[in-house]
């Protein structure tokens, strides 16, 4: 298979980061990602250590998108020919399953498929300078990885149907305006912010964390009244853990939290 192309390091206590590395293509997608990405958010995902996720690029592009110079079919019969996009729906459908924060750092382009790779994130920290495109139409395509579902449910119809059907970019401030962006960072900076930012959370109340995450992504299915159900819920198994307990403590006696002897306890 020959070098690596999806690369695993842990740069702080808790954090995790998974770099797409085939800078020179920018970082585009092809078989051997998808098949090394799959195993390393399973890593991440089994590693109790592990509190916190960055997923970014490496040569200062996040992902060009998928690698339109490998063809994207294995086998035979009805799928066959988008075989490549049924690999990648799993190891996204993955990624957006993770029960620990995951933020995408972003450099240079997110295009197409890396796009959708940023949008599964909880959130995406990206460079001033960045660029996000959905240039699937442009190449007689339609969008892929989520695409679709993702922006029109941030943006909504109309303007979701305005990048898509033109194939449209924007810039990371345009972006940030529309919600689709949750940090701006300086060009360069855009992994060691995530990364702080990633440690910070780390440091944190690791169930409660989940829990949040778990209500946030419930918003988006979900009526007012049956949220309220998983708020409720959400609430009773927080409060009687050892994280509210401490959160409590510290409130009390006046002091910061620590949430390192709960995270360390055996359970």
């Amino acid at each position: 298979m020959g070098e690596r192309v999806v690369l695993v390091d842990r740069p702080e206590p808790g954090v995790a980061v998974i770099t797409l590395n085939r800078p020179a293509a920018r970082n585009a997608v092809g078989w051997q990602t998808w098949e090394e990405l799959g195993p390393a958010v399973a890593e991440v995902a089994a590693d109790d250590s592990c509190r916190a996720v960055v997923l970014t690029g490496s040569g200062g592009s996040f992902c060009a998108g998928g690698d339109v110079k490998s063809s994207p079919s294995r086998g035979t019969g009805l799928g066959a020919p988008a075989a490549r996009l049924l690999v990648g729906q799993r190891v996204l459908e993955d990624l957006l399953r993770l029960p620990k924060p995951v933020l995408a750092a972003v450099e240079g382009p997110a295009m197409g498929i890396g796009w959708s790779l940023a949008l599964a994130c909880d959130v995406v920290v990206a460079a001033r300078d960045a660029v996000f495109g959905a240039p699937f139409v442009l190449r007689g395509l339609v969008p892929d990885g989520g695409a679709a579902w993702f922006l029109t449910r941030a943006l909504g119809r109309q303007r979701a149907s305005a990048l898509l059907l033109t194939g449209g970019r924007m810039t990371a401030a345009e972006a940030a305006a529309a919600g689709l962006v949750g940090q701006l960072a300086e060009p360069g900076a855009a992994r060691a912010d995530a990364v702080a930012m990633a440690a910070a959370m780390a440091r944190g109340p690791a169930e409660a964390l989940r829990l949040t995450k778990g209500m946030v992504r419930a918003a988006h299915d979900l009526s007012l009244e049956r949220f309220l159900e998983v708020e409720w819920l959400s609430a009773t198994l927080d409060i009687t853990g050892p994280d509210a307990a401490e959160g409590r403590s510290s409130f009390v006696e006046k002091r910061e939290p620590d949430f390192s002897a709960v995270r360390d306890s055996p359970q």
